[in-house]
């Protein structure tokens, strides 16, 4: 098993570096006290024998953390287990600074100001920065940037892609709050008023067949479908988890569900984690 350690500054980014190698798909553990790191690795190794990289995050909220990392990394290297330290750092300006939006105290802080704090954590972890095998100042560091780091220092790490979703629903019944970007398809052809389909759905072929006779419609599917590869690749490198594209129509019934669905199966060969919902019929 290979053990990735997660330490650093307080409010310098480390759940966010630990969020990213999650994502990677490391197994990840916060807040671990040195002494029980230990009976943890040998429960992994039990629970999860085939199991590669482990993330492990601690802070100066421990106590004796900073005394007893040393000797922690000591009894790793003894029993030949392959560990990284990471150590999250930013400025003092930037740590200031986050501390103001967040208007939370800084822990070691007492009853002074957060400046008095980072102070005091700069020094009580300078031992443990010396031993770090990476040291990641993110002062500067957008979130997808900061991604882009983690990638450069593990880069043998499996990239997981951005998983796409597409979802249909009805505007009378309110925009879905989760929605990425959403393409109104109200203008097109309505199968409600053609008596045979209207008890039918998207779903239904009577019903793609009826749309597919309109150009607008053609065109609109091409267009969403350009959309969404031109952009997918952007929003990998962003970083993103997930990606949702929403197709309303008036009802959520007829065109937006033909619509993702004829969408979903020209993208299924190319995108390897595409989900389909309709938000209408689902409910």
């Amino acid at each position: 098993m290979e053990l990735i350690v997660v330490t650093g500054l307080s409010g310098a980014g480390r759940h966010s570096v630990m969020g990213a190698l999650e994502d990677s798909g490391c197994t990840a553990l916060d807040n671990v006290p040195p002494r029980l790191l230990g009976p943890l690795l040998e429960l992994e190794s039990k629970l999860q024998p085939g199991h590669e990289r482990l993330v492990v995050g601690m802070d100066s909220r421990q106590p004796d953390f900073a005394l007893e990392f040393g000797p922690l990394l000591e009894q790793l290297a003894a029993g030949n287990i392959p560990v990284q330290v990471v150590f999250v750092e930013a400025s003092d300006e930037a740590l200031r600074r986050r501390y103001s939006e967040t208007r939370r105290p800084h822990h070691l802080a007492l009853l002074g100001t957060a400046g008095e704090g980072i102070g005091r954590e700069r020094e009580l972890l300078a031992p443990i920065r010396a031993l770090a095998t990476t040291i990641l100042d993110t002062s500067h560091l957008s979130l997808s940037e900061l991604r882009l780091r983690i990638a450069a220092l593990v880069p043998q790490l499996p990239t997981r892609s951005t998983a796409i979703r597409l979802l249909s629903f009805g505007f009378k019944r309110g925009v879905p709050a989760d929605a990425d970007v959403i393409l109104d398809a109200r203008f097109l052809p309505n199968p409600y008023y053609v008596e045979a389909l209207k008890p039918l759905t998207g779903r239904d072929w009577p019903v793609q067949e009826y749309l597919l006779e309109s150009h607008e419609f053609r065109e609109f599917l091409e267009r969403a479908e350009s959309w969404l590869r031109w952009s997918l690749p952007l929003v990998q490198q962003e970083g993103r988890a997930y990606h949702t594209l929403a197709i309303g129509c008036t009802g959520g019934q007829h065109r937006s569900v033909a619509l993702v669905e004829m969408l979903a199966h020209r993208l299924k060969r190319d995108v390897a984690a595409l989900t389909v919902r309709h938000r209408e019929l689902d409910s």
